[in-house]
Order: C-alpha cells, then structure tokens, then sequence
C-alpha cells in the first residue's frame, strides 16, 4: 500500500505544483491580458459574420461634414432627416436610434420636438460628465421621444470594449432601448437578463455594417425602401471624433456609434458571447493538471510531445468551435497549464530515471561484480555513490558499461549457439511478450521479439483453455508435459518450461520471470516411427493374408475329396445300375472341380508372380467373338436364360494375349449365367472409342451391395447371400479375371444396380507388355 501511495503521489507531484502556481496567478488577474490577447486573435480566426440585415446605419460621415458643414450641426439638420424618413408611413423605419448627446437647450428645439414626436419611433441618446452626474436629453427632446439610452462604455488595458452593462442605474443602453422598441412593432425578440453583462461578439469589420451617408439620405439619394422596417441607427463616423478599437479594426479605429451597432446585432440575432463561468476554470485546474502529470508520467519525450500538442491543438481547436457557436472558452489557463505541466513532468521523470539508473546500477554491481571486475581489464575500485556529486555519477555510468559490455560478450555467444540450434527456442515473460527468440523459432512460429504469443499459440498450436491452464501451471514453477503435433506433413513436438531469475533478494515464493518455448521438428523420427508401423501392419497383414489363404485353400481342395470319398463308399454298397450312373457322375463333377480349382490355383500364383507369358496376336473380334459366346447358349437355355451378344459395327482389330483374353470373357460369362435367374438376360456388348475397346457383360437377377463392391476381386471372396440358386463356385473367377485384365494392360470396373450387374473391360487396341521385345 505504500508502495502505489509513493508511485501514484509521484505521478501527481508536478501537476499539483502546476495547478498551485496557475491557480494563483488565477487568483491575481495575471493571466487575464493574455486571455485578452487569445480574445482578439478568437475574433481573427473565427473571420467576420453577416451583419443583422434589419439594422442600417445613418452616418454622419467626412462627406456629410464637409457637404453640410463644420460639426456639431444645428438641430434643423436632424429636423430634416426625420422628416424625410417619416414621410411615406410604409417606407418608414421601425426604430431610429440616435446617438448623438442634446443635452444643451437650442432654438430648433421645438421644431426638432415637433419631428420627434410626429416620427414616434425615436429613441434618444444620454451620457455622464466626468463627475458622474447624468447628461440627459432636454426635456422637450426627452418628452417627445419613445425611450433613451445610455452610450456608455468601458474598455479594457488593451482598449477594446468587451462587455457594456445594459442597464446604468436603471437605464438601458442605447442598442437594448432600440430592439425594445422595435419588439413593440414586430415580432418580439427575447432580450437577456438585466442584471449580467453583454458580452460584446463583433460581427466584422466597421466598413461591412449597411450604412449611408447623412448628406445622401437628407437630399433624397437613397431609396425609401432601403429604410423600410429598418432599425435605423444615427451617429458619427467621421475620423477623429469618439474613436473605437474593434478586433476587426485595431490599426485605424472606427466611432463609437459601432458598439450601440454591434449591440443590437448580438440582441437581434441571440448571439452575444457566453464565457465560461469560473467554476470551469476551477474544473479545468483541479483535472488538467493532475490528470495530465497522471497521465505523461513515466512516458517517452516523444510521446509527451505528442500528447501536449494533441491536447493544445485540440484545446485550440475546440476553443474556436465554441467561439464560432458564441461560447468563449478559456485559452491561456488550460494551453499554459498543460505546457507547464508537461515540462514539469519531463523533468521529475529525469530526476527519477537518474537516481533509479543509479539504484540499479549499484544493486546490479554488488551482484554481478565477482563473476565480471576480475575479467575486465582496469577492475573498477567500488565507492560509496553521492547522488549529489557528478563524480561519482560518471562512476556508476562506467560500471554500467563495464556490466554491459560483459553482459554483450555472454549473449553474443548464447545468441550464436541458439542461431545455430535446428530446434525452436523462445522466451517470453507471464504476460505472453517475447523478449527472446532465435531464427527456427521464428520461422516455425512466425513470432518476433516484443509480439504478444498468445496470438501465435492460440489456438494454431493450443487452445485458450490450454494456455490458461499451461500458464497457471508455469507460475507455480512446473514444467508442462510435452505435446505432438501434426502440421501438414510435418510434426512438431511443444515443451514449456518455467523461468526464474534468481537476484540476491531471495523469495521461495516468487513467481518466475517467464518461460522457456522449445519446438522441435520431429517429422524424421516421426517418418521413422510411421514406417516401422507400416511394416509391422504390413506384416500382419500377410500373415493374416497368408492364414486365411491356407485356411481356404485347405478347405476348397478337401471339400471335392470329401464327397469322392462318401461316393466311393456309397458304391461300396449299392451297384445298381442307377446307383453307378448317379455316383459315378458325382466322381466326375468332383474331380473336375478339383481340377478347376488347382488350375485357377496355378493360373492366379504364376500371374501374381510374373510368370504369365503374354504373346500378342491380332483378332478380328467380330469373328473370335461369336463362338466362344455360342458355347455358352446352350447353358443359358438350359436355365432357361437369354444371352444376347451385340457387336459395334467395324470393329477395329485388336492386339492382345488372346488365350488371356478368352479365359476373361469366358469367366465372366461364367460368372453371369451362375447368377442369373430363370427368365433372366445376360448381355454380351462390344463398343469401340479412340483409344480402346469396351467389353461389358451384364445380367440381370442378384444386386452387389454397395459396401461389397470393393472385395468383390479377392482371392477367395464371395458375396453372402449372392446365391439363392445354390449354383456354388471356388471365389477365385473374378480374382483371375482382374489380374488377366492387368496383365493385358485393360481397367475393369463393375456396378450394380436397379436390378443389373454389369461388368465393363476397357482394352487397348494396340498394347505392348513391358516385358515383350
């Protein structure tokens, strides 16, 4: 707990001292002339906006003054002027302020009175003397007009007007007497509280603001509806006379009458500017400045950089938004407070690095000095370090170098063993971030230093349940049990084990400071291993082929010499003529099919073993083929079968073994009259194509299923189930029948299905065996 109180109270330190320095500059005003100087530059920024277009300026200008004379004129001038704009009633103004102080009685006072009150839309202007005392119109004056105000300003050090009251002792200014009164004849337009300042929001320029000449408007030169509806503003704008500093005219000055102008602007168009209230300077010191020390502590220079212009742009940024919108933002307070705050961290993080680099140097010192001083060719003398000393500070900087250079020799050499290793070595802390990997490991893992290996184990190599619980595992300092692993045509074998960095600060409990990732390509001995399987599979599987042979074989040759010796008995004891006939028929069918099967016997062992002696011969199948099937038609009407043979017509000649060749067609002719039923078909079909010659023999009756498909060419093999007429056979036809087609160089295949079976032998027209000359 005290630890993070002084890591976190560090942190805080130099924004604290920030905010106290700012806070009290606060507190004295000092920061308020540069927070004028941002709110002109706000104004330059921002650019001009649109003056109101129901205000219209009537300026007493140089050329009115040169035109009608030395100013101030006499009060027929402006008897005059009012005359003329209430002349026409639908041309006429709404409102016409006019700023210009009558409080001296003259002669034209009745006349003017008389125009005043015959306009009844103008409002006076009053002001106080240097003691303070009110200067009010006259009363005739002040009778006839609707409303006065006051034309009074203040302005700051840098002379700018920033804010009026609008009200003086009860009494508007001039601009908010004038929208009054303009509310009472159009639609009302919302006016703020009485008791807050109107912070000034200056359109533009002076120049921009619609105005016409005094002169023009008294000698009819300007249009009637110009005025029309018009709030009509009446004041001087000749040079010299009650200058006016603007953002938007600081060289050359303007008058006075533009503040009353740029007053009834922000009232008429809701946008005079809302500063911020001094609780969010409060806000702003109170977060700014330990947030940000918070936040830029223990971080690159660079970073902290980047961070204080980020804030100071942005700050900027949205400081000229909100003044666009009417909003004045502070701009000095949170930009300084954020660049001192900033080298105020910059260099309590420089003091903190000096004295931790110290530290680490002296602890690492004491540790590894008997293991490097002796190697080192000058052994440096080892002092007591005063941090306050330079000295003694270039001192740890040479032992720093010493350790650093030793500690380079002993990577250097682990570095090159591991780069010559064909296994994959890699360390990373419990965190997951490597910090040490050689090029196998790199190749395999596709992982660099300083990359996250969660994201290269997971879940390429090992679930996200693997690796929490290999984690868990490793933190209690045990190793994890070695895993296989298939990638392609390659296997790897994973090990994990735990890494501790031992310190002189001792703890039987302390967690390890990473692990250690050993991949292993293990596809030789995997190769190895696999193929050691495959031969003793292999083995079995001959030995397995090999009993079952002997097993078959046994028992197919003793089957017809069982029933040769149950006929020899039998005629042993019953010699009528009948008797004889019948066992003496049974003596031949034996034998003969004892001959058969030693034949198909001998036949199947000298193609397995290569002994087939293969003689190609031309043969005209149209003329071969016809009586070697017509041998077979009086078996199929004995059963009671048709056997049909079809021919393609100019069937080309074809070179094979004949002799190999009739034994296939007769085996599987042989094959369909055995399962064929009464009233059942057999076909015999011939088809030629470009590169070979198709033999299909199909016939109805018993299907194969499917899953027997595959077995149907094994020595040996017949289908359960596949004979209901009892018709019997050796099961080795169709095992001689496809090592014939392969010793001819043919492809046999068979399907069955929808109540057919059909055989197809797909034979070269011309085919030369390997061994042939």
């Amino acid at each position: 707990m005290h630890w993070r109180f002084g890591k976190y109270g560090w942190r805080l330190l130099p924004g604290g001292l920030t905010t106290l320095v700012f806070a009290t500059l606060l507190s004295l005003g000092a920061l308020y002339p540069l927070e004028q100087i941002a709110y002109s530059l706000l104004f330059q920024l921002r650019g001009e906006q649109k003056w109101d277009d129901r205000l219209v300026l009537i300026a007493i200008d140089d050329a009115s003054i040169n035109q009608i004379g030395r100013f101030p004129w006499s009060r027929e001038q402006y008897v005059k002027l009012l005359r003329i704009l209430s002349k026409n009633e639908a041309t006429a103004p709404s409102v016409v302020a006019i700023d210009l102080l009558w409080s001296e009685p003259s002669p034209e006072d009745a006349k003017l009175a008389q125009a005043i009150a015959q306009s009844g839309r103008v409002v006076l202007a009053q002001a106080r003397d240097s003691t303070g005392l009110p200067l009010l119109p006259v009363p005739t004056l002040q009778n006839a007009a609707i409303n006065t105000g006051h034309i009074l300003m203040q302005s700051d050090g840098d002379g700018l007007v920033r804010h009026v009251d609008l009200y003086a002792n009860g009494v508007p200014t001039l601009g908010l007497a004038a929208v009054e009164a303009y509310t009472l004849v159009h639609a009302p337009v919302p006016l703020p509280k009485a008791a807050q300042p109107l912070w000034i929001n200056w359109a533009g320029r002076a120049q921009t603001l619609q105005q016409y000449s005094f002169s023009d408007v008294v000698q009819g030169r300007v249009p009637e509806q110009a005025l029309r509806d018009k709030i009509v503003l009446v004041g001087v704008t000749a040079a010299g006379i009650d200058p006016l500093v603007t953002p938007f005219d600081r060289t050359s000055p303007v008058n006075g009458v533009y503040l009353n102008a740029v007053v009834i602007h922000n009232l008429l168009q809701q946008n005079a500017l809302k500063p911020f209230s001094l609780v969010w300077s409060l806000v702003i010191l109170c977060l700014a400045g330990p947030g940000l020390s918070l936040l830029l502590s223990d971080r690159r220079e660079s970073l902290q950089l980047l961070v204080l212009l980020g804030l100071c742009g942005g700050w900027g940024v949205m400081s000229l938004l909100l003044f666009d919108r009417g909003y004045w933002a502070p701009v000095v307070l949170p930009l300084g407070l954020c660049s001192a705050t900033t080298i105020a961290v910059s260099l309590t993080d420089r003091i903190r690095l000096a004295n931790l680099l110290q530290s680490q140097v002296q602890q690492l010192w004491q540790q590894h000095e008997k293991d490097l001083v002796r190697r080192l060719p000058h052994p440096l003398e080892h002092k007591p370090i005063n941090r306050c000393r330079k000295a003694d500070l270039l001192q740890s900087v040479a032992q720093m170098t010493a350790l650093a250079e030793q500690f380079g020799r002993s990577q250097s050499a682990q570095a090159a063993i591991a780069r010559n290793l064909p296994i994959g070595l890699l360390a990373s802390d419990l965190d997951g971030v490597v910090w040490f990997c050689n090029p196998t490991a790199t190749s395999l893992l596709k992982v660099a230093v300083g990359s996250n290996l969660s994201t290269h184990l997971v879940p390429e190599w090992l679930s996200e349940q693997q690796w929490q619980s290999d984690l868990q595992t490793l933190k209690q300092q045990a190793s994890i049990a070695t895993r296989a692993f298939e990638r392609g045509d390659r296997w790897f074998e994973l090990q994990l084990e735990p890494l501790a960095y031992q310190t002189h600060h001792a703890n039987q409990n302390r967690q390890p400071d990473g692990f250690l990732v050993v991949l292993e390509d293990i596809t030789s001995r995997k190769r190895v291993e696999a193929a050691l399987e495959q031969q003793v599979q292999e083995l079995q599987r001959v030995a397995q082929l090999k009993d079952d042979f002997l097993s078959t074989v046994s028992h197919e040759l003793r089957s017809p010499m069982t029933n040769i010796k149950m006929a020899i008995e039998l005629l042993k004891v019953n010699r009528s003529e009948e008797a004889l006939a019948r066992y003496l028929k049974i003596l031949q069918n034996e034998c003969t099919r004892e001959t058969d099967l030693i034949n198909d016997l001998l036949d199947l062992q000298r193609l397995e073993a290569g002994a087939q002696v293969y003689n190609p011969e031309t043969i005209d199948l149209n003329a071969w083929l016809p009586p070697l099937i017509q041998s077979f038609s009086e078996r199929a009407k004995t059963q009671q079968q048709t056997l049909n043979v079809e021919l393609s017509p100019q069937l080309p000649t074809l070179v094979s073994d004949q002799p190999s060749l009739e034994r296939i067609v007769a085996e599987l002719v042989n094959n369909a009259c055995k399962y064929t039923p009464p009233e059942g078909e057999i076909n015999v079909a011939v088809h030629c194509t470009a590169q070979h010659i198709a033999l299909v023999v199909d016939n109805s009756g018993a299907e194969i299923p499917a899953a027997e498909l595959p077995r149907i060419f094994e020595k040996f093999y017949r289908i359960p189930q596949a004979d209901p007429w009892k018709r019997g056979g050796t099961g080795l036809g169709l095992a001689l029948v496809s090592r014939l087609v392969d010793c001819i160089g043919g492809k046999i295949s068979v399907s069955s299905g929808a109540g057919h079976t059909t055989f197809t032998v797909e034979l070269p027209l011309d085919y030369q065996s390997p061994g042939a000359d």
